[in-house]
């Protein structure tokens, strides 16, 4: 019985080890790790095409609607899926999985606007 138990967890924490970051976010929520965070972060649907991004302050009951462009397994896009004005391209937000595991993510949000701005490497808790 023992060794059947150590078999399932070992089959269980080697298909965690193996699953890819696009597959091991999506359908997930993660929250930023920062003190005193209840709720700034994304969450990722489960058809793995639609996110939203939750702010601290008057976002966390209306987050922003996202759609996800996945570039690779690490590599992903984040696009505004609402269009604020008839001039103005949507928001877009680039991001590589820096690290991963059954808990935490650190995401590098690679930096697109204007200037020259360093790219920010984020942690977050999977909720």
């Amino acid at each position: 019985m023992k060794k059947i138990f150590l078999a399932g967890l070992c089959l269980s924490l080697s298909s965690w080890a193996c699953a890819g970051a696009k597959e091991s976010l999506i359908g997930k929520r993660l929250v930023m790790d920062i003190p005193e965070v209840q709720c700034a972060g994304l969450s990722f649907s489960k058809n793995g095409k639609d996110a939203a991004m939750y702010a601290e302050l008057g976002q966390c009951q209306d987050p922003m609607p996202l759609r996800v462009r996945w570039l690779d397994d690490k590599t992903f896009i984040l696009i505004e899926k609402v269009r604020l004005n008839e001039t103005s391209p949507p928001r877009s937000f680039l991001y590589k999985v820096k690290s991963i595991n059954q808990d935490y993510v650190q995401l590098t949000e690679i930096w697109t606007g204007w200037g020259d701005s360093k790219d920010d490497t984020w942690g977050y808790y999977f909720r």
